[in-house]
């Protein structure tokens, strides 16, 4: 993987897409796309699945969304997954302290972790050094 991962933001709150952001800047990383919905990304998936380098290495994705919360993009993604020929880190986010919540996103083996917002600075640098190093 080159040391600049292509990130996806996938997040109605601006507030927080502009956090993850500048906080990824701080890293150099700006190779970022955001999506206000989770719909557009599931298209861009469906549309380069076979394009590895047009699919990106993390996602960072919030829980609650209209029209595809979090758990609802989870469930497309598993079948998109199995055609995909790049692992996808997948982390959630939300400002949820439900553990009903916690627990349903540690039942998909396909997201990395579940971390409460707003996203520290030090745990996105533990994951851009973690999927860096792999």
């Amino acid at each position: 993987m080159n040391q600049n991962p292509l990130v996806w933001i996938i997040d109605d709150d601006d507030i927080s897409k502009y956090i993850i952001r500048k906080n990824l800047q701080q890293l150099s990383i700006t190779n970022v796309v955001e999506f206000s919905d989770s719909l557009e990304p599931l298209k861009g998936i469906t549309k380069n699945i076979d394009s590895v380098d047009k699919l990106p290495d993390i996602i960072l994705l919030d829980l609650n969304m209209p029209i595809l919360d979090g758990f609802e993009f989870m469930e497309e993604f598993k079948i998109l997954n199995k055609e995909i020929a790049k692992e996808i880190h997948i982390y959630m986010l939300t400002s949820s302290l439900s553990s009903n919540d916690l627990v349903r996103a540690n039942s998909y083996p396909e997201i990395s972790e579940y971390l409460i917002k707003p996203i520290a600075f030090q745990s996105l640098e533990t994951i851009v050094k973690n999927i860096l190093q792999n």
